[in-house]
């Protein structure tokens, strides 16, 4: 893909994006002296880029002075005749060439094109598929026999037929170039020349997903808006914001299904990470004729695996997006529908199988994760990766990940003494590297990571020298785990995550959200994990991703071991029991824990926790949760996240109403009971003016990091008793007054 211009007066062609392999052997080709005829096919969804490639291949061909030729598969192709009367026109009117009355149609173009190295571009072939048989037993053995040496490049949607693959003469010289996605870093080439500034160029990289038509959309609307702005004139409104592009998008993918009835079985596909024919059928009000199975998997975007058809992740999106919008009720039936389908599927699929189900549905219960959180950003298009085993050489990036996010008092765990967090990781490293999951890029480097200990005898030592408090966290556990064989450990103890806040492609809450969905989705083979914290931030997170809180931890619990001591531990045995600290923080322990927790069971846990569900179970007696009102708070100058929060929703209120009520509590010269001065400050600082980070606040109200946690947690408290007379439909409209 390409920009025509970076602003509106200069008119400047940048490089194009994410096509160097396929030009570079466009180059190889025309510098090769012994070059042969050869065979290039191009294939892709639509709107991937495909004739974008045959552009550039024809700007690189003129501008060797090679003789190019492109037509149209779909009208030029239809037979034989008509190609070869397209390409006399061509070269007559473009070349200069005309056919003698004598000379037969068919010698006189191979002769033409046996003149010279000539590129011939034929775009949208899948209407030449009928001229496969020509093109293979005709056409190609006289420009051989010729001595022609010509590149044909056939661009469309599926690629050439296996006839062409398996031919014994012609299979050995054709490429196969299939086009893809964007990376992230791609992306960012693309909006360089864009004149956007860089803030929107990040969201744009985060919504279009990497996929070049939706890009172009969405730059040109961006642009446009700007150079409105520029002018004085007044923007198109909300409804013009880049989240309508995909509807825009899906409706052009659709046309590719020439079949009506192929769109009910595309939404049900949507839905599914792969179908066969019975299992589209079954969730068909019709039954799905082979005829018609047979035509969905023609489609560009429908790919054939193992277990069926699937569909292009992007189109998936697209289309439930665009079903969700205009039928909301049905969609979420059918939804239901293959939830239980897949969850009765989980419960028999190996493991790696099973991960894969786990992504698929998280993808399709996004809508119930927290879109927008201080760790993770949910509603990011970047999908779920395939696990990525630890590796020696990702050590060192890994530490400078923790070091960066130690310095900006970002989540570590707080059981271990912070300036043995390096030890830790290298310790895991080494004995337990089983235990580091790492998100990669497209490149393979690494971007983000968590690390824990497989909980067993072998490593049981490591978490006693590390962590004193572990005895009050596992209870009567302990004896079993310190007799446990490593081969049947099933439990991670979690102690650190970072990720990498230096690199410009992706902001830390996409990959904390891509970091918290590998580790859930690998949890599901059927083990638990365990963490602990005193951090509100994830506190607040954790229990929307289906965790259950255990036992609070009481305040005096002890801490670390003096340094020398912790010191000496590492070389001897593990620490005596440390001395108690009095300034501790309002720890909780987390668990996710797969082992007794069927799957499905986990999703519902989620959605009910979410999601409306929860308001026909909601009793009589209900009280706003903290983590909600923590949410809220962080969502605060947000309108649109406000509306859609589901607790909000629940109470038929609006997200400015919200604002409105907690920005009064939060400046009131008196501050609303239960709600200390203190505490009110405390808030307002930090939910309000935002320009502090934890560190900066502690000292700013004179405090240590954990008591600054510990009024923190208790102000948000008392601000949610104040705000469950707001969330009440009854009480709503009445003014606020001291309680």
């Amino acid at each position: 893909m390409e920009l025509e211009r970076t602003d509106r007066e200069t008119p400047l062609r940048p490089p194009v994006v994410g096509l160097s392999r396929e030009c570079a052997a466009l180059h190889d080709w025309l510098g090769d002296a012994q070059a042969e005829t050869r065979i290039v096919s191009v294939s892709g969804i639509g709107g991937i880029g495909k004739t974008t490639l045959l552009l550039e291949f024809s700007r690189i061909a003129r501008k060797a002075s090679v003789p190019t030729f492109w037509l149209d598969g779909q009208s030029e192709c239809a037979t034989s005749g008509a190609f070869l009367t397209s390409m006399e026109m061509i070269l007559e009117s473009e070349h200069g060439r005309k056919r003698k009355p004598d000379v037969p149609l068919f010698s006189y173009v191979i002769d033409e094109l046996s003149r010279s190295r000539t590129v011939l571009l034929i775009d949208n072939a899948e209407g030449s598929e009928r001229l496969d048989g020509w093109f293979l037993s005709s056409f190609l053995p006289q420009l051989e026999s010729a001595g022609a040496r010509v590149l044909i490049v056939f661009a469309c949607r599926t690629g050439l037929s296996l006839q062409w693959q398996t031919n014994p003469r012609w299979g050995s010289r054709l490429d196969q170039f299939n086009l893809q996605l964007f990376t992230r870093g791609q992306v960012h080439e693309y909006l360089a020349g864009s004149g956007l500034e860089e803030h929107i160029r990040m969201d744009i990289s985060q919504k279009t997903e990497g996929h070049p038509l939706l890009l172009v959309l969405t730059v040109e609307w961006a642009r446009r808006v700007k150079a409105k702005a520029e002018e004085g004139e007044e923007p198109e409104g909300d409804s013009a914001a880049p989240y309508e592009i995909p509807s825009i998008l899906s409706a052009d993918l659709l046309r590719e299904a020439t079949s009506p009835e192929l769109y009910p079985a595309l939404v049900v596909l949507s839905l599914l990470p792969a179908a066969d024919q019975s299992l589209l059928s079954s969730l068909l009000e019709r039954q799905m004729d082979t005829a018609a199975y047979y035509e969905l998997g023609q489609l560009s975007f429908v790919r054939r695996t193992p277990e069926g058809l699937a569909l292009h992740h992007v189109v998936s999106r697209l289309l439930r997006e665009d079903y969700a919008q205009r039928w909301a009720d049905a969609f979420q039936l059918l939804r239901n529908r293959v939830f239980t389908v897949l969850a009765e599927r989980f419960q028999t699929a190996g493991k790696r199988q099973q991960m894969r189900i786990a992504a698929h549905v998280l993808e399709l219960y996004r809508e119930f994760l927290p879109a927008a959180h201080a760790y993770a950003h949910f509603s990011s298009q970047l999908r779920v990766p395939e696990p990525s085993p630890f590796q020696p050489e990702d050590l060192p990036e890994l530490q400078r990940f923790m070091a960066a996010s130690v310095a900006q008092s970002d989540w570590q765990s707080e059981l271990v003494r912070p300036e043995d967090y390096p030890a830790l990781l290298e310790d895991i490293a080494e004995h337990s590297p089983e235990g580091i999951r790492v998100v990669r890029s497209d490149a393979r480097t690494p971007l983000a990571f968590s690390a824990g200990l497989w909980l067993h005898a072998g490593t049981m030592p490591l978490l006693k020298r590390y962590a004193p408090g572990w005895e009050r966290v596992l209870g009567g556990e302990a004896d079993r785990l310190n007799e446990l064989e490593p081969e049947t450990a099933d439990t991670l103890f979690v102690l650190l995550a970072a990720v990498d806040v230096t690199q410009p492609l992706y902001r830390p809450e996409e990959l904390g959200a891509l970091l918290m969905q590998q580790w859930l989705v690998f949890m599901t083979g059927g083990l638990r994990g365990i963490l602990v914290t005193a951090d509100p931030q994830l506190n607040t997170l954790l229990p929307f991703m289906g965790f259950q809180e255990r036992t609070a931890l009481p305040a005096d619990l002890p801490l670390w071991p003096e340094p020398e001591t912790f010191a000496a531990s590492r070389e001897q045995s593990p620490s005596p029991e440390p001395k108690a600290q009095a300034d501790t923080p309002p720890w909780q322990i987390w668990e996710l824990d797969f082992r007794h927790t069927s799957f499905d069971a986990w999703v519902q846990r989620i959605i009910w926790q979410t999601g409306e569900a929860a308001a026909a179970s909601m009793p009589a007696s209900f009280s706003l949760d903290e983590h909600v009102v923590q949410q809220i708070l962080q969502q605060l100058f947000d309108v649109h996240l406000l509306n859609q929060h589901p607790v909000i929703r629940m109470f038929g209120l609006t997200g400015a109403f919200i604002q409105a009520q907690i920005h009064q509590i939060l400046t009131d010269e008196r501050p609303l009971q239960p709600l200390t001065p203190l505490e009110q400050q405390i808030l307002r600082e930090t939910y309000l003016h935002r320009g502090r980070n934890k560190n900066q606040l502690a000292d700013l109200f004179h405090m240590s990091r954990t008591t600054f946690y510990r009024h923190s947690r208790t102000a948000v408290r008392h601000l949610a008793f104040a705000l469950e007379r707001l969330l009440d439909p009854a009480q709503a409209e009445k003014p606020l007054k001291p309680l």
